[in-house]
């Protein structure tokens, strides 16, 4: 499945979790920092993908998994996927 991503802030990811919008979501490792992940969703109908950047500068937001784990279960989302880089 060929995916466009689209770079937002988290409070939109937020939204469009809560909305529908996102229907699947992934944690994917950081090649620049290890044991840091970047969040992912995806729109499975739609094909498209939103990737979370910070909120001052256009960069990926990275999280532990610890923490983004709090994320995802405060937004109620009861599985997601974990890429690691190998």
């Amino acid at each position: 499945m060929s995916v466009i991503f689209h770079q937002i802030k988290e409070g939109e990811f937020i939204r469009l979790v809560e909305a529908g919008g996102i229907n699947e979501v992934f944690a994917q490792e950081s090649q620049q920092q290890p044991d840091k992940y970047h969040l992912l969703g995806i729109n499975k109908q739609s094909k498209i993908g939103y990737a979370v950047r910070h909120g001052r500068i256009n960069e990926m937001r990275t999280w532990r998994l610890d923490r983004l784990v709090l994320l995802i279960k405060r937004l109620e989302i009861r599985g997601f996927n974990v890429i690691n880089n190998l």
